[in-house]
């Protein structure tokens, strides 16, 4: 930065599923940035990487994708990618180019720079030890082929979230080893769901670009109170100081507000108003039933919550009761943001 020099920098993203997501907003938001900087910026498609499976903070062996599996989950992520980073502002490399080109040679090379030890301290492994549970030799595999993604495209830096800080790592010493060069290793902070663990494609917990502006709104107004600010200082372009005077600010709103964000960076703003229009669902025979069947709340409690708190209205009217009757017909609001139209009554 001193010397005003333009670095290149990738950001790796493996094809496991068919959508770009919030977690992948993280970066994406920190490599435009990158490029106002005017830094040169790389998106790697792992295609080879994705058939192989990242082991990290898994419990068990990730079952292998076909080929035709990674080719129709990649199919639309430029299209994806470009609501955060227009096209044209970013170079595109798939990892396949290199991998599939290593015989047994290179990678006996390669695998020679990197000891056992360094790979089972690793946690998960550890897990899975204690556990009696198998871990395959491919998983020590996988750190090496994202290291040597690197030194093949010689960058000078690599961003991912703080699950990939070992992998970007490797990647590090790789170059230190192949091309005598320091590589930068920017970590950014992980998101992390009601769960615990991070929302993320296969943990099945995720707010998805290709999601319709309704169902971004639904699931934004679930989520934990605690994660709002989070979520607007990582996935959206909001100023630290507006996120610092507003923290305090009742959290419906703010997650009306948050919705209001994340549906106008992905669908742009004409979107919001579509986002707000009342959809027709199935319910059930009270309220707190309706709210669980048609994903309006997660659980019977997140449903009481919202319902304690005076967020839900049946016909214009605030409703404190969990058991009050549903019929066809009835319309519900959940905040400002969802309003639906019971359409039929299914029982649980």
């Amino acid at each position: 930065m001193e010397e005003g020099k333009k670095l290149k920098i990738y950001y790796g993203i493996d094809p496991t599923g068919p959508d770009i997501h919030l977690g992948h907003t993280v970066q994406l938001l920190f490599l435009k940035k990158l490029i106002q900087l005017g830094h040169e910026i790389i998106l790697l498609i792992g295609d080879f990487t994705a058939r192989i499976g990242d082991p990290t903070d898994k419990d068990a062996t990730r079952k292998p994708l076909t080929e035709k599996d990674v080719n129709s989950n990649m199919r639309t992520y430029l299209e994806q990618v470009s609501k955060i980073i227009p096209k044209g502002l970013f170079k595109v490399e798939y990892n396949n180019s290199w991998l599939s080109k290593m015989n047994f040679e290179t990678v006996i090379k390669l695998a020679s720079h990197v000891t056992v030890q360094q790979m089972i301290v690793r946690d998960m492994f550890q897990e899975r030890i204690k556990n009696e549970k198998p871990i395959s030799v491919h998983e020590f595999l996988y750190p090496l082929m994202q290291g040597y993604d690197s030194v093949a495209m010689k960058v000078d830096g690599e961003v991912g979230g703080n699950d990939q800080t070992f992998n970007m790592l490797i990647g590090r010493d790789l170059e230190k080893e192949y091309l005598g060069k320091d590589k930068l290793v920017f970590v950014t902070k992980l998101l992390v769901g009601s769960s615990g663990k991070k929302m993320s494609k296969s943990e099945g917990e995720i707010i998805a670009m290709s999601d319709q502006p309704q169902e971004i709104r639904r699931k934004i107004l679930m989520i934990d109170d605690l994660t709002i600010q989070t979520l607007f200082e990582l996935c959206t372009e909001k100023s630290i100081d507006w996120i610092e005077q507003n923290k305090d600010r009742n959290p419906r709103e703010l997650k009306e507000e948050l919705a209001d964000e994340l549906v106008k960076m992905y669908h742009g703003e004409s979107a919001i108003e579509e986002s707000r229009k009342p959809r027709k669902i199935t319910g059930g025979a009270t309220l707190i039933s309706t709210m669980v069947i048609a994903g309006l709340a997660d659980s019977n409690s997140k449903g009481k919550e919202l319902i304690n708190q005076g967020a839900v209205q049946v016909g214009g009217s605030v409703i404190k009761e969990w058991d009050f009757p549903i019929k066809i017909g009835d319309r519900l609001k959940i905040g400002k943001g969802i309003e639906v139209e019971i359409e039929k009554i299914k029982t649980q």
